[in-house]
């Protein structure tokens, strides 16, 4: 059920705005057709090397204002490929700007950094996010060549969660 969507996509069904490839198209649309007055927020915490709330439910078609606050000492990534590949997002903000049209698969927070993700869900299904250190090598906020893999930081060290998108 995509009744938010229903004025962008009609009678059409929504993967009409999914690729081959799984990803989101004609974003804008998507994001201009939902009321964000009515956006949900929630926020996950990076603290001691683990995402609280380690499990999110959403709903396919709904607005949502993510806030991303990493309370920790060291800096973390906030990854999450597969799930912002299937999200129309609307913006980013950070506390020094804001960032619209990006394809977004990774948050680079520095201690104690705030960002926000403004994004509505278009495929549902689950989807893992993962963190760690960057370790100085993605110096930006949006990471390109990125892969996770079950050998990383985040899996070994249980710095994992999931988004759970409902119809």
């Amino acid at each position: 059920m995509l009744g938010a969507c229903s004025g962008v996509t009609g009678n059409s069904d929504v993967f009409e705005y999914i690729d081959a490839g799984g990803t989101v198209m004609k974003p804008q649309e998507i994001v201009d057709a939902v009321d964000w007055d009515q956006a949900l927020v929630f926020q996950i915490d990076i603290r001691q090397n683990e995402f609280r709330p380690m499990i999110v439910h959403l709903f396919q078609g709904e607005p949502y204002i993510m806030v991303v606050e990493n309370r920790d000492d060291t800096a973390h990534l906030f990854a999450a490929p597969e799930f912002f590949r299937t999200t129309a997002i609307r913006k980013i903000v950070t506390e020094k700007e804001e960032i619209k049209g990006v394809n977004l698969i990774a948050l680079n927070l520095k201690p104690g950094e705030i960002k926000e993700v403004h994004f509505v869900p278009v495929r549902d299904g689950w989807y893992d996010f993962e963190g760690g250190e960057p370790s100085g090598l993605f110096p930006g906020m949006f990471l390109t060549g990125y892969y996770g893999s079950p050998f990383s930081r985040g899996a070994r060290e249980g710095m994992i969660g999931s988004f759970v998108v409902e119809q």
